[in-house]
Parts: C-alpha cells; sequence; structure tokens
C-alpha cells in the first residue's frame, strides 16, 4: 500500500490551554504502522519542554487529491469538508482537555484499542473508535466522519493521507506540524497559492505560502513496510527542511523535509522512543581539480546544511600508495545547496581522493590504502598511467579518470557528469571539464569522443559496436523513494515552453507534473514489456522495463489504447483518437501541432501513432533492438520483424520493421528528439545513437542499406542538418 501521512495545525491568534502556539511545533509525528490492520497506529510526540493542549487536534488520512478533497477545505464548513468516511477513510478529532506532556508519546489506534492491546500487550492513548470504557474515542471531525473507518492499508484507491492538525475553529489557513509522505505521491500535498476562506466573520480569501512541488517532495520508502515492523523517526530535529517560508509554524516548509533520512524501519516501539540508530548522512566527491595555478580543491556533495563531523577525507599518493595528508570534516557543514569545499593542495596524479565514514583519529599519513568505512573516491591523473592498487578504493572495473583528458588541465577540474550522478565508488560520470567549486556541475553534456568506437564496415560491425557504446547504462528504479524512472521522465517529458507541466506522447496535451503514481499520465512502454522483460519474468527493475530512452508520458486513456499492440499504419476498421493543439516547440509562435488533422489511429491488432511523433516512436524501437542483445544476464535479445506473427506476449519480438522505417523517414529527428536525449544521457550515461546519427538506421535495418558514411565525434546535424 502507498500512503501520505502529514501533521498540520491551524492559524491561531490565541495561546493554547498549555504552552504557546509556536510551541506546537515541538508535536511531531514519530512512528506508523501501516500493516497489518490490527496493529494499526500513528505516534505522535512533544519533543519540547511544555504540555500541549490537543483539544483542537484533528487526525484524519481523508485528503483524497483525485476528488479535490483536502484536510485544509475543514475551514470552509459542510457536510463533506475536507472529505472523511469514505474509502476507509477517517476524521477525527482527540478529544475535549485531551493534553501531551514534554517528551511524552502518545498513540492512537486505528483499528480499536482491543486489536492494539491484543498486538502490542498495552493500551493506546486513544483509539479511533471502539468500547473500551479506559481508552477514550476521538471525536468526529465532522458528523459520519469516522464510521469505524481505519486503515491505512487500504486498498480502495492508490495513496492515502492523515493529517493531523490543529484549528481554532475561526481562521482561513491551517499551519504545519509535521508532514510525512510515503507511497506513490499520488496524495501528496502542495497547497502554493490556494485560496480559501473560512469562518473567520469576513468574505476575504487568505492565501498559503509556496511549498515544496510534489515532484520534488521525498519519501519514506515507495511501497509500504514489513508487515509486524513500523516506521520509526529517528530524527527529532524534523530531518532537513530544505525550504523555509511555507506554511507551518514558525514559517517551516514541512513538505521539504527529507524522510527516507528521518525514518527508518524496525519493530515497533508505541508510547516510546525508537531505537533506531540515526541515518549516517550520504555524501559524493562532486569535483576535484588537482591541476591549476594554485587552486586546488575537493568539492563534497551531500544533503544542504547537513553536518559533516565524523567524516574524514584522506590523499592517496600513487607512486608509494600510502596516505599523504589525513583531512578531518569535523564541525563542517554543507552550504544551502550541499556542497562543501575543501581548498586542499593535490598532487597531479595518479592519485587519489577518498572520502570515509570514520573519525580523522584514525588515519595517518604513511597509512596503507584501506577501504574500511568508504564512502566514496575517485582515482585521478594528469595523463599517468592506471594505479591498479589505488583502484582498488573504487568498485570493481571503475576506471581512473584523467584531468588533461582535453589537453587543458590548467583550465579544466574532473566534475561528475551530471552534478552527482554515478553513485559512490564510481567515476564512469567524472569528466574534464570547466570548474564549478561550490556550484552544480551544469551544461557539461557534450559528445567528445562517445561514438569514436563505432565501426560502419557493414550493418554487423555497426549494430556490434553500437550496442557495446550505448550497454551497461546507469540503470534507475521503476519507483523507488529515491531517484527513479518518474523522476526522470517529469523532466526528459517536460513542456519546454511550460516548465512545471508534461507532455503527451499520444494525447499532445499537458498536464501539470503531480509526481510518480496513477494521475492522469502515467509511463507508456513505448516496446511494450509484455514482449520480452515484464517484470514479473525479469524483476521490477530490469534495464529494459526501466529505460527511458523508450519510456514515455502518456494521458491513461490514450495509453490503455495502445496496450501492447504493434506498431503499423492503420488503413480500414481503424478507431480514432485525435490530439489536442500544442505549439510547437521547433517553431515557437509560429504554428502548433495536433488537433483534428493529427490523429492516432488503432484496430485490434495495431497501433498507428499520429505523423508529428512518428519518427520519435521509431527511432526508440531501433534503439531498443540494438541496446538490447540478450548478451548480459537477465537482458533478452529484443528483436523487430515485419513477421505479425512473432509479436507474441512472452517473445521479445516488435514490429512492424518496414512501417517504422518509413516513419523514421517521414518524421526526422528534430529539437525534442535531441533535448530529450541530451537529458536522459546526463542520468542513464548513454545516449540514442539514431537521434544522433538517423544515417546509421539504413545501415543496420535496411537489407542492402548503405553503410558508408563517416563516423564522427559530434553531431553531424550540429548546426540544424536533417
Amino acid at each position: 500500500m502507498k500512503y501520505l501521512l502529514c501533521l498540520t495545525m491551524a492559524l491561531a491568534v490565541t495561546q493554547s490551554h498549555a504552552g504557546g502556539i509556536t510551541e506546537l511545533e515541538n508535536l511531531l509525528i514519530t512512528e506508523i504502522v501501516a500493516t497489518p490492520t490490527a496493529g494499526e497506529f500513528i505516534e505522535i510526540h512533544n519533543a519540547g519542554s511544555t504540555t500541549l493542549d490537543l483539544s483542537d487536534v484533528y487526525l484524519t488520512d481523508a485528503t483524497f487529491s483525485n476528488g479535490n478533497v483536502y484536510y485544509y477545505q475543514l475551514v470552509e464548513g459542510g457536510a463533506s469538508s475536507g472529505g472523511g468516511g469514505g474509502f476507509a477513510d477517517f476524521f477525527a478529532r482527540f478529544p475535549d482537555g485531551a493534553t501531551i506532556g514534554a517528551g511524552e508519546y502518545q498513540t492512537v489506534a486505528l483499528n480499536g484499542a482491543a486489536d492494539f492491546n491484543t498486538t502490542y500487550g498495552l493500551d493506546p492513548n486513544y483509539e479511533l473508535y471502539g468500547a473500551d470504557i479506559n481508552v477514550p474515542n476521538m471525536r468526529e471531525a465532522r458528523p459520519n466522519s469516522i464510521n469505524n473507518q481505519g486503515g491505512l492499508t487500504s486498498g480502495n484507491n492508490n495513496g492515502e493521507v492523515a493529517v493531523l492538525f490543529y484549528w481554532n475553529g475561526s481562521t482561513d489557513l491551517v499551519q504545519d506540524l509535521d508532514y510525512v509522505l510515503w507511497g506513490d505521491k499520488v496524495e501528496a500535498i502542495d497547497k502554493t497559492g490556494i485560496s480559501i476562506d473560512g469562518p473567520d466573520g469576513d468574505s476575504t480569501t487568505s492565501m498559503y505560502n509556496n511549498e515544496t512541488a510534489i515532484s520534488s517532495q521525498d519519501v519514506i520508502d515507495q511501497n509500504s513496510h514489513a508487515s509486524g515492523n513500523s516506521w520509526q523517526r529517528i530524527d527529532l530535529t524534523e530531518g532537513a527542511e530544505t525550504k523555509t517560508g511555507g506554511n507551518g509554524i514558525t514559517g517551516h516548509d514541512e513538505t521539504s523535509e527529507n524522510w527516507s533520512f528521518t525514518f527508518g524501519e524496525d519493530q515497533p516501539t508505541p508510547n516510546a522512543a525508537s531505537n533506531i540508530a540515526p541515518p549516517v548522512p550520504q555524501f559524493v566527491i562532486n569535483e576535484i581539480d588537482a591541476v591549476s595555478n594554485g587552486a586546488d580543491f575537493i568539492e563534497i556533495f551531500g544533503m544542504p546544511n547537513t553536518g559533516t563531523d565524523g567524516y574524514t577525507v584522506v590523499l592517496y599518493d600513487g607512486d608509494t600508495d600510502l596516505a599523504t595528508n589525513v583531512i578531518s570534516l569535523d564541525s563542517l557543514t554543507t552550504d544551502a545547496n550541499g556542497y562543501l569545499l575543501l581548498n586542499e593542495t593535490l598532487e597531479d596524479g595518479a592519485d587519489a581522493v577518498a572520502l570515509y565514514v570514520s573519525d580523522s583519529m584514525n588515519f595517518m599519513a604513511g597509512d596503507a590504502i584501506t577501504t574500511n568505512n568508504i564512502m566514496d573516491a575517485i582515482v585521478y591523473s594528469s595523463g599517468q598511467a592506471d594505479d591498479a592498487e589505488l583502484l582498488s578504493l573504487l568498485n570493481p572495473g571503475q576506471p581512473q579518470v584523467n584531468e588533461d583528458a582535453n589537453g587543458n588541465a590548467l583550465t579544466e577540474s574532473l566534475i561528475r557528469c551530471a552534478n552527482g550522478s554515478g553513485g559512490q565508488l564510481n567515476t564512469t560520470s567524472f569528466k574534464a571539464f570547466t570548474p564549478s567549486p561550490g556550484a552544480e556541475n551544469a551544461n557539461c553534456v557534450t559528445f567528445g569522443d562517445y561514438y569514436a568506437t563505432a565501426d560502419d564496415t557493414n550493418a554487423q560491425t555497426l549494430r556490434d559496436t553500437l550496442h557495446d557504446i550505448i550497454d551497461d547504462h546507469m540503470v534507475f528504479p521503476y519507483s523507488s523513494g529515491s531517484e527513479d524512472t518518474w523522476d526522470i521522465l517529469s523532466i526528459a517529458d517536460e513542456d519546454p515552453q511550460v516548465p512545471g507541466q508534461v507532455w503527451m506522447i499520444y494525447k499532445n496535451n499537458n498536464y501539470t507534473w503531480q509526481g510518480g503514481g496513477q494521475q492522469a499520465y502515467n509511463r507508456e512502454h513505448t516496446w511494450p514489456q509484455s514482449y520480452g522483460f515484464s517484470s514479473g519474468a525479469l524483476g521490477d527493475n530490469n534495464a529494459a522495463r526501466t529505460d527511458t530512452h523508450h519510456l514515455m508520458l502518456s494521458d491513461v486513456g490514450y495509453n490503455s489504447d495502445r496496450g501492447n499492440l504493434y506498431f503499423d499504419n492503420c488503413t480500414t476498421g481503424c478507431t480514432s483518437r485525435a490530439t489536442d493543439p500544442h505549439e510547437n516547440p521547433n517553431t515557437p509562435q509560429m504554428d502548433t501541432v495536433g488537433g483534428p488533422n493529427d490523429v492516432n489511429l488503432f484496430d485490434g491488432k495495431s497501433f498507428e501513432v499520429w505523423d508529428f511523433r512518428k519518427g520519435d516512436i521509431a527511432r526508440a524501437m531501433f534503439y531498443m533492438d540494438v541496446r538490447y542483445a540478450g548478451d548480459v544476464s537477465g537482458e533478452v535479445d529484443l528483436q523487430l520483424t515485419d513477421n505479425a506473427s512473432l509479436i507474441q506476449t512472452g517473445d521479445p519480438y516488435m514490429g512492424l520493421l518496414s512501417v517504422l522505417l518509413q516513419w523514421h523517414i517521414d518524421d526526422p529527428v528534430d529539437d525534442i528528439e535531441r533535448n530529450r536525449n541530451d537529458f536522459i544521457f546526463t542520468k542513464q550515461l548513454n545516449r540514442n545513437p539514431f537521434i544522433d546519427h538517423p544515417e546509421w538506421v539504413e545501415c543496420i535495418f535496411v537489407t542492402g542499406g548503405s553503410c558508408s558514411t563517416v563516423v564522427a565525434d559530434d553531431l553531424i546535424f550540429e548546426n540544424g542538418f536533417e
């Protein structure tokens, strides 16, 4: 199950019965049990030093984004204001006179006190509903808003929300105290710019401050915790809130908290503190400059405003393979953008910089190389031969990187391209580029010699060498609390003229980006996953299923129409699905694409894409055919064909090849594809060669096609050639 939990407090102008209004910022959500049903509870904690009154505090999971129902609508009144009583949702209020003492933990049993006691051997402080006379019931927030409802494990929709908030009954706005998100973000909340009028005696609306966009909000986890466990807060400072000026008490932006670091999973500890040790903040070595005019530096990148106590950087010399310098990171902190800059003199190479989660007292100059407690490392040179001993600091197969790769070592540094990419103990994303100390490694996508090893002697040599270039790319999770395919597609398919909106492949319309999950849009596998790489056969995160070169955002209905139909021109008995008019990014302010004359057509066997996207789809299919050759364990040999009888569920065939070849000719490469290819390159670290070199399609896929083109280091159509 996939859920959201949120703790809020309404704006109040009077003092609470115990403690001041601002002291309510010390009220935190500290534990959540979502499964099993009998053990479900939400725990709150008063981290302050003053008793707090809970009389006007409410608890609900009744936000329903797909129905435009949100907890803060309670201020508007009415029988359905704020939801509750449906979809197994509840909207409850703490008992009159309830308080929580300084340092106290309290639980609300969502399935009744009896089941809670059976599960944990103690009583909760409150039950959502039930008949236990020793445990007070929560009150209804409005009539019939509980109805024996509970159940964070409800499967009636794709996500749920629970909200804990305080409201004095008269103000327009609510102020967040805490906000905890997990699952697919379907019920995530962004109140930015929302205007609302409560029962404050006037007809003037009040507006919420900016919050973190849903696409940028963190989650504890994409999936529910293991049955019998709980999620427990392990950072009673609320973790790192990366934005301020939001709608929380004292101006906090609770939607910006890094919940994946704030919570952990373990056996439940109801009415007590967590036993989980705080997580270790994660960092990477993001940039180094070892060959400069006296301006050497090391850049560490991680969570913003995060201390690095207990971390150590060690410099290793390649001549001796011994430590030459030990740098303590105690008392240092990353800046508001996550950077920590160390102005340290580095040797030219072959040498190494290593980052350890270990105190500096554990290292000395002259020590041998060690990987104990290592977090990240880079082995570098300015043209020297590889140092095998230093390479043992990295993951197997990772290269030593050359700051003088372009012959400009004095004016270039070694950067991760894109910023923060590649993963710890991996160096494949490093390149020599313009230094950017303490700033993002931006605009670093260049071809260089990416296609230098492509051999167009004949169709087979070109296919084989291109496969070797584009395979083994960085694979991202299909859905995850960390960076996943949703995150990549939010940028890859963003409308270049309407930031924050994503552009649909078949319908040609826009939707405001709302994060992952079942929105009005979803992820279209242009090569259907049932044709060779379904999650059931190869796992959820297999490379082909998660490859964003062929994953594209689509309107849900249009994606359903397409299903797993192969691509072909439809001539008779076709169902038509029109496209929306949309300004053409290739010729802005001049014309539009889509509309009644541009339609998608399909019958019971095949699907014809509308004209403006035919080439996009064709080149994605050519990429999949060459990228996946069955030469790696867990990958299949995907093949394009004109034999429709071969295209069957479970088999790795797709087509029709001859039609795709014609679509490729009729709809040439444009800036939309080029920009998409460039961005995905910064993530997966591989490219679609048929966007960069469309002439290679003929060589590989047309029998007797020409293979006489010259392999270039850069785009052959860089200056507008098509």
